[in-house]
């Protein structure tokens, strides 16, 4: 990968680790456990076999990336100043780390690496950051995640306490279409705020294509502003440097749910039970095309779904259209 490209893919990914705290109204308590949590996770991080990343680094981060004004360059690594030197660690000296590790398990590595110069088994001109030490430990499985048990599994419910907090977007198979010749089934994409319940915008389509669900996205954008959050599934169409990008740019954290884990988005699942059992369930013959599709589906949001009070917010999802345009 290019020096420039490689930079981009390492600001991404910086900007995916920070992104949630950046969005979030925390407390200095709730921050720092966030931060330690950041630090416990596994990540896959662009040009390093390392997987993890220290609190200190990512409070680094958040530094720069308030200091540059919130812009993505802001994250982007230095250029690097030794391109074209080896930085290749010999058998002797990987092997003599590998080794101190199986007896001081419980040792930092910065304290490994200093204990290997002070000792100077080190080959000489070879230099062993610490960056390399965390890579090669990682490698055969004496880093600190594999030599003690995992933190717990994070399972925190995302609930939104403002409109535009949090919106949560899935894609529901629907009901086959006629159009011309074959029928097609047609896939409904929809935004919901996670704090009011309001549909910011949903739509049937023919694909379930990420280039589809993006229409959708930018209209919601256009008529109900910025989300501090976006909560997604996992599958191939989130999984996008393209949605990266964008939801960088625009500052919100893109936060994919694990997999098999669906709990997180609850609301917008139950959004689309109700839209199986009150509107497509209720449809007297198939739609002719998705523009018939569609407008009856707005027409049942506007009448229906809208209207009806919710059991959790005691209110219709109209009266809560107000709030999220302020």
């Amino acid at each position: 990968m290019e020096d420039e490209a490689l930079r981009t893919e390492v600001a991404l990914f910086r900007f995916g680790v920070i992104s949630e705290l950046v969005a979030s109204r925390l407390e200095p308590g709730e921050l720092t456990e966030l931060i330690y949590q950041k630090s416990e996770q596994h990540w896959h991080i662009p040009g390093s076999h390392r997987t993890r990343v220290s609190a200190a680094t990512v409070r680094r981060w958040l530094r720069l990336y308030e200091r540059g004004g919130r812009e993505l360059s802001a994250l982007m690594p230095a250029r690097r100043c030794d391109r074209g030197c080896s930085r290749t660690v010999d058998d002797e000296t990987r092997g003599a780390l590998i080794r101190l590790r199986k007896e001081q398990p419980g040792w930092p590595v910065w304290r490994l690496v200093q204990a290997l110069a002070e000792k100077q088994v080190i080959t000489p001109g070879t230099t062993l950051s610490l960056s390399t030490a965390y890579r090669i430990l990682t490698q055969e499985k004496l880093d600190s995640a594999a030599l003690h048990k995992r933190a717990p599994v994070d399972r925190r419910r995302y609930e939104a306490e403002f409109p535009n907090d949090i919106w949560q977007s899935d894609i529901m198979h629907g009901p086959l279409v006629k159009g011309t010749g074959k029928r097609r089934k047609a896939y409904l994409i929809a935004i919901l705020d996670d704090h009011s319940r309001f549909i910011t915008h949903g739509e049937f389509f023919s694909s379930e294509k990420l280039e589809s669900w993006l229409q959708v996205f930018r209209q919601a954008l256009l008529t109900r502003g910025l989300p501090r959050k976006l909560y997604v599934d996992n599958g191939a169409a989130f999984r996008s440097r393209h949605l990266e990008r964008i939801c960088a740019s625009l500052g919100i954290a893109l936060i994919h749910s694990r997999p098999y884990t669906p709990q997180g988005r609850g609301k917008i699942e139950r959004f689309f039970r109700t839209v199986r059992s009150r509107f497509i369930s209720r449809l007297d013959d198939q739609p002719d095309t998705l523009a018939q599709l569609n407008e009856r589906f707005q027409h049942w949001l506007e009448t229906d779904y809208l209207h009806r009070v919710h059991s959790v917010t005691a209110m219709t999802r109209s009266t809560a259209l107000p709030l999220i345009l302020k």
